[in-house]
């Protein structure tokens, strides 16, 4: 019998929520087992709605297999994003984790390892031998820099890539994508020339400006700049690869090579802008196939990786890959039938991803028949990436990142100057 439980809002008084969410802490731990001793049920706290990838794939392969064993199953989903965050701590204080529960590799997966709460999935994956199969930039993303562990599982592979309109490149005279970031710029200049819009960006989206300043650390020292800004053992002013973001955000702001009014933009409205006909350039990604398939299907566009910053050693991995939002199992829940639960979710986790929640699989395994062609054709860019990833908002602390997010919007606007943006936000950390 399936049971689902569903948490819209946390909305409520601290009291009230703190009295509600330790019951039902203690109700979804103690209700696990019968009488004599036997699981009667499995447990998942999950981010999102009935409509939302995790959900999909997980209420999927619970089903299935709680079908199989004659065990009943519970999701309980939280929609808000701090809302999900102010739950899962709660469980966490309370140590009534549920048996999976959806957690991002940072602050809250470091709190589940501090109380020995997470089973070590990468050595389940090297005893089933999945782990021969996972994705190299998949296990970068997910592995713990405390002491190289893995005890995340991966939601699915979510790549990111620049997609462009090929009528425009064309009739600028553009025959090849470009290559490097010097090309990048060139070829927006020929695309204004003709009176298109080079660029579509969601400007009011932290993270779509974002990318243009992260883009060039990351190919050139993966990690590391980042993690040593943080630190305060690096600096905008020190580093080359950053430095040079500054500037190549400053430029493609301030030259127009932009959509008119692009700082007031969220990503969903740019997505609408571009795939409606507006503009040459877009960084979107796997998440958007659904919204490129007709286009794509049709010829009308192409795609093309992370630049390299010319002059500068890059690295070969050009494709963003992360894991999204992943999933803990609590260790101190998994037992027989947990670990069966496991290897059978491994087992059937590609055709799941594909087949119920349409992104890529973490795992190397051949991709089924029927996918929309860009499955196929975006695939080889990334099969064999071994860097993950690196966000920003995941490794700045949040008030050095709110600052820095209001800086860039200047600095793409032409409200400060590229030297302007680097001593201010060099001086946002201790050395």
């Amino acid at each position: 019998m399936r049971k689902m439980k569903k948490v819209l809002s946390l909305a409520m008084t601290a009291a009230m929520t703190a009295s509600l969410l330790t019951g039902m802490g203690a109700v979804t731990a103690s209700a696990k087992k019968s009488d004599d001793g036997k699981r009667t049920k499995i447990t998942a706290l999950l981010k999102g709605t009935e409509s939302t990838e995790q959900y999909k794939t997980f209420d999927y392969l619970l089903k299935n297999f709680c079908d199989e064993k004659g065990l009943d199953y519970e999701i309980e989903l939280v929609n808000d994003m701090q809302d999900y965050f102010t739950k899962l701590q709660m469980y966490i204080n309370s140590d009534t984790l549920p048996d999976i529960f959806g957690c991002p590799n940072g602050t809250l997966s470091k709190a589940c390892k501090d109380i020995d709460a997470l089973v070590n999935v990468g050595d389940e994956l090297e005893r089933n031998g999945y782990d021969e199969k996972l994705n190299g930039a998949i296990r970068d993303f997910l592995t713990d820099a405390d002491d190289g562990n893995m005890y995340l599982f991966p939601q699915g592979l979510y790549c990111e890539y620049f997609m462009y309109r090929k009528d425009i490149f064309e009739k600028a005279g553009i025959k090849d994508a470009p290559t490097t970031w010097e090309e990048f710029e060139e070829d927006c200049q020929k695309i204004a020339d003709q009176g298109e819009i080079p660029v579509i960006v969601g400007g009011s989206d932290a993270w779509q400006l974002m990318r243009y300043l992260s883009f060039s650390p990351w190919r050139v020292t993966g990690p590391e700049f980042i993690e040593g800004y943080q630190a305060g053992t690096d600096s905008f002013s020190d580093n080359e690869s950053a430095k040079y973001a500054v500037n190549l955000l400053s430029d493609l702001g301030t030259k127009g090579y932009f959509e008119p009014g692009f700082a007031s933009v969220d990503f969903t409205s740019a997505c609408n802008l571009f795939f409606g006909g507006s503009g040459a350039i877009f960084y979107t990604g796997s998440g958007q196939i659904s919204l490129a398939e007709e286009m794509y299907d049709n010829g009308e566009l192409g795609f093309f990786p992370v630049p390299d910053t010319e002059g500068m050693d890059n690295m070969s991995t050009n494709v963003p890959v992360h894991a999204g939002f992943a999933e803990g199992f609590n260790k101190a829940t998994y037992d027989d039938t947990m670990q069966e639960f496991f290897d059978y979710m491994c087992e059937n986790f590609t055709d799941a991803c594909y087949n119920q929640a349409q992104v890529f699989s973490p795992f190397n395994e051949e991709l089924p028949e029927g996918l929309p062609q860009l499955y196929y054709d975006t695939q080889p860019m990334f099969e064999d990436a071994e860097t993950a990833w690196t966000s920003w908002d995941d490794k700045l602390d949040s008030d050095v990142m709110t600052k820095i997010v209001d800086e860039q919007q200047q600095l793409a606007q032409g409200i400060i100057k590229p030297d302007e943006f680097i001593k201010t936000c060099d001086s946002l950390v201790k050395k």
